[in-house]
């Protein structure tokens, strides 16, 4: 456990708060202290209205907000009394509670405080920090009895109680007994760790002491993990195990890989993660237990439903709606495991917390068992009345959230500009592209590009291979890469021109639907749109090898729309023309087209119907209508973007 304090950058905090959003910071930026927004903090301190009255008050971590990337903007001023006042009820309904803490925000407007805030009032220390780090929650949920050998009496062990208006009259009871000043740490069993001081560096150092004693204890029980190797998972598999977790869940999901444990070890470690979860706020995350998955994922998908649905036990709980019956990880019997989520952010959540939950429960099995929250304590805490509010506040999905597309030719141009139009509508996108620049122009989790020769069928299986390992499947092929020559007559073309053409615009193509079929035939609404050329329909002189070759494409898509509508696979094509705003259209390569016509290059670029500029976001925003829904019962159609062109029509 690392101690990130550092004087010079604490010397340059201006306030209290400031100092809070430092040290917040620095407990943020370790994952093995809080997962995705586990944990809080907070800092009482004086607040001076307009009318130039102070208060007391307290300034605690909102809801929503990352401890490891937030600023003093992450922080909800409170008015400290009314929270203590609060604290002095035997009886708060969790309704009520929320309702009366953000009554007392100095600003109407400020995000809601963490449900924890009465807790942080009540405890009566200038910084106080609260964690959910994993070595303290793996020994107590496998073996607690180590923390009076650990931490002597210096720390404090208190029973699990649930979160909010339970949690403030348990740390009431104990500061009415003045126990605080006994002990530099609480354990909270199941839960996590509070430190607290009336500086912010002393409450930091006595985290960091309670997680570091922690990690040594285990490390010294247990040794480090060896992660086995194992033989890399059947692509197709991973598909049809995403597939069937999109269809329990009712829309599509990501799948990412989660880590891997011995084969050998994958029943146990699920039974063990049937007795609770890391902590408390996982469930949220990851339901409370995973899937094991074998050699037919729907009916595992569908063992997994039917334990959950006994798990929630809708005939004891009629008001309870049920959530999906879909899990959030699994074990697949291989020893591989895998997250999965509706869209890339929640995917990657769950994903940390897998593999948090995998290292504690591995550590567990040597310790000897596991405990964790009981299914009753989980399934009031997954179905909580403030969990479900936040889930009916949350914006409603993008259009293609969960959904993983190939843009071929990605680089640069309609490609590139196709594979921002997908990632607006919510679609994790991988280009592929022999251009390099690829690597810098899509080079973010959910938006990589891959430096591929298209014409090299090795490289396009191993290409199509790490998407679907890296994020589950595959939905959408827009089928873009391209090479353009002019100016040759077929009297006077070099067939290295006309080889060249075929092989990049027609034959690369095919490859790559030929090895993106088996795992499209497992996508949801899967869908291929290739791109076409104005020259199809019409085309010119001294452009014989890029019209072909294109009007070959459009031949394709055709057969193949009619070899795959029966597997529920879209094929379509979009015709592009005078789109000018590609590496292809130099300055130069424009003005000498424009004066070939007599035109200014503005009028050049106008030249249709419609008298408008054709730009490559314009054919994205065609190729998304073909995989968005918008013309889902459309396939095997052509679709002209040229602003109206007469020789086509």
């Amino acid at each position: 456990m690392q101690n990130r304090w550092n004087d010079g950058d604490a010397a340059l905090c201006r306030s209290d708060l400031e100092l809070r959003a430092y040290t917040s910071r620095l407990i943020g930026l370790d994952t093995d202290l809080v997962l995705h927004g586990g944990g809080n903090t907070s800092v009482k301190s004086l607040h001076r209205d307009r009318f130039g009255v102070e208060h007391e008050a307290i300034w605690v971590k909102a809801s929503g907000y990352d401890l490891g990337q937030m600023w003093t903007e992450g922080f909800t001023g409170l008015q400290l009394n009314p929270l203590l006042q609060l604290a002095q009820l035997d009886h708060l309904s969790d309704a009520d509670m929320v309702n009366e803490v953000n009554c007392a925000r100095f600003d109407s407007n400020a995000a809601n405080p963490s449900i924890e805030a009465i807790v942080h009032a009540v405890i009566p220390f200038k910084f106080v920090d609260h964690t959910h780090a994993n070595a303290v929650l793996t020994i107590s949920n496998s073996a607690p009895a180590m923390f009076k050998e650990i931490y002597g009496d210096d720390v404090l062990v208190l029973p699990y109680v649930k979160p909010g208006f339970d949690l403030a009259l348990q740390f009431r009871d104990v500061v009415e007994r003045g126990l605080l000043e006994q002990y530099t740490a609480i354990i909270l069993q199941h839960h996590g760790v509070f430190t607290y001081a009336e500086n912010a560096r002393t409450a930091y150092d006595r985290m960091i002491d309670v997680v570091e004693r922690a990690e040594a204890a285990l490390a010294s029980k247990v040794g480090a993990a060896v992660r086995p190797v194992l033989a890399a998972q059947n692509s197709v598999e991973i598909a049809l195990a995403r597939k069937a977790v999109s269809d329990a869940c009712g829309k599509a999901v990501l799948s990412l890989p989660a880590g891997c444990v011995e084969p050998g070890q994958v029943h146990a470690m699920a039974e063990q993660a049937r007795h609770g979860t890391l902590t408390p706020e996982h469930v949220i995350h990851n339901k409370p237990f995973p899937a094991i998955i074998g050699e037919r994922p729907a009916e595992a998908i569908a063992t997994f439903a039917s334990a959950y649905e006994s798990y929630v036990d809708l005939h004891n709980n009629p008001h309870l709606t049920m959530m999906p019956a879909a899990p959030h990880w699994a074990l697949f019997e291989t020893g591989h495991v895998r997250s999965f989520g509706v869209n890339f952010k929640r995917a990657t959540i769950s994903r940390d917390v897998t593999e948090a939950t995998t290292e504690a429960l591995r550590c567990a099995a040597e310790l000897g068992s596991w405990q964790g929250l009981s299914s009753d304590d989980l399934r009031d805490l997954e179905y909580w009345e403030l969990e479900q509010d936040k889930l009916k506040k949350q914006k409603p999905d993008a259009d293609l959230a969960g959904k993983i597309a190939i843009v071929s030719g990605a680089a640069t141009g309609i490609g590139h500009a196709c594979a921002h139009v997908l990632r607006e509508r919510g679609a994790v996108v991988v280009g592929l592209d022999i251009n390099p620049i690829i690597l810098s122009s899509m080079s973010e989790a959910d938006f990589q590009g891959i430096v591929v020769d298209l014409t090299d069928e090795v490289l396009v299986t191993a290409a199509l291979a790490h998407v679907v390992e890296s994020f589950g499947g595959l939905d959408i092929v827009v089928s873009n890469a391209g090479i353009f020559e002019t100016g040759q007559t077929v009297e006077t073309m070099e067939n290295a021109v006309w080889d060249a053409a075929l092989a990049v615009n027609l034959t690369s193509h095919r490859m790559l639907i030929k090895h993106a079929i088996p795992f499209l035939r497992h996508g949801i609404d899967p869908a291929i749109v290739f791109i076409g050329s104005r020259n199809v329909a019409a085309p010119g002189g001294g452009a014989s090898a890029y019209s072909v070759s294109k009007a070959g494409l459009t031949q394709l898509m055709r057969v193949l729309a009619l070899e795959l509508a029966g597997e529920g696979i879209t094929v379509n094509a979009v015709h592009p023309d005078a789109v000018f705003d590609t590496n292809l259209w130099t300055p130069e390569a424009l003005k000498k087209s424009a004066d070939r016509y007599g035109l200014s290059i503005a009028q050049y670029k106008t030249r249709n119907l419609l008298g408008c500029e054709v730009t490559s976001r314009d054919v994205g925003l065609a190729v998304a209508a073909f995989v968005d829904g918008t013309l889902s019962r459309t396939t095997g159609a052509q679709m002209p973007v040229d602003g109206g062109n007469d020789r086509v029509i």
